[in-house]
């Protein structure tokens, strides 16, 4: 729904100089140095003062979002995802390994996130575009994938021996801001969809002999990915006395302050906060805005389940 009060937008601005505006830490990894006329900067936020957005949208309202299922068959699970102008691609690959001593019935879970070279170049130099998606893998993980969303003992097929190592590789083709929302989105229709193959271990049946294993990769015989929780990020951002959901790159340079409220699309339970970069959040907003935020992930677990389910149909 619209929010605020109709009225009259400014015209049209020319592009004029620019200047840039970078954010710190985890925001400047989902920011690229992009650059926005100051002409633009005041169009765009004369247009949210008054409820309006650039392209239409009211103040809480989505981009359309448009999944694309198992695109690589060799992956164990796979999800591509558009949103705007955010292109993606999710790949789950799963191998069994030995585990660590130091955790001997505990499997392994990882997160790493890349930029194609179309979106790396927008960055200020190579080493600036490896850092930014070292943050991002890091926040994705400490945010998407603890121990309390993955069960990684779930994960241990014979303690101290053999263990699934299960490795998501997360390509991002192109960004149109908002993309931790649209990575984790990404990230849980790629994981649901992932199903652990039957695993026997045969043991040894003489002195010396080496212990073997037994797959059977057929889907109905193997096990779903061992999720507790479906983290679902809702990021908020602040643009002077208003909140949005689901920014543009644009509105991301514009904003005041950013919080990544994450949602466990299974229970609509808010399970973990992150703030994104220097400014400050307002407080006396942030009751009503984990509501809007749990309302937003129910509505992106309905469209994800529906998705799967024509899936299934198909």
């Amino acid at each position: 729904a619209q929010c605020g009060f109709p009225g009259a937008r400014p015209p049209e601005p020319p592009r004029t100089r620019s200047c840039v505006r970078a954010g710190a830490g985890a925001a400047s990894a989902m920011q690229s140095l992009q650059r926005i006329s100051e002409a633009e900067r005041r169009y765009l936020l004369d247009g949210v003062a008054q409820g309006m957005r650039n392209d239409g949208r009211g103040c809480f309202d989505y981009r359309r979002v448009a999944f694309e299922m198992d695109p690589i068959p060799t992956a164990t699970g796979s999800c591509r995802l558009r949103a705007g102008e955010t292109d993606l691609l999710v790949c789950v690959k799963c191998d069994i390994g030995k585990p660590s001593r130091q955790h001997p019935n505990v499997g392994q879970f990882q997160v790493a996130v890349d930029c194609a070279a179309s979106v790396s170049v927008a960055f200020s130099d190579a080493r600036s575009a490896e850092e930014d998606s070292r943050q991002l893998s890091a926040l994705l993980e400490s945010l998407c994938a603890g121990d309390g969303v993955v069960d990684r003992q779930a994960l241990c097929v014979q303690p101290g021996l053999f263990a699934w190592e299960v490795y998501v590789d997360i390509l991002v083709l192109t960004s149109g801001g908002n993309l931790l929302d649209s990575i984790s989105l990404a990230l849980c229709a790629a994981l649901m969809e992932t199903v652990l193959p039957k695993v026997e271990v045969l043991e040894a049946m003489e002195e010396g002999e080496v212990v073997q294993l037994r797959v059977n990769d057929r889907p109905e015989a193997g096990t779903p990915f061992p999720l507790r929780r479906l983290p679902l990020c809702v990021t908020v951002a602040q643009i002077q006395q208003r909140f949005l959901f689901d920014v543009t790159s644009e509105e991301e340079l514009c904003a005041d302050a950013m919080l990544c409220v994450v949602v466990d699309g299974k229970s609509g339970e808010v399970i973990g906060l992150h703030k994104l970069g220097r400014g400050l959040f307002d407080l006396a907003a942030l009751p009503s805005m984990l509501q809007r935020c749990r309302a937003a992930a129910a509505a992106l677990m309905q469209q994800l389940e529906r998705e799967l389910s024509l899936k299934d149909h198909s």
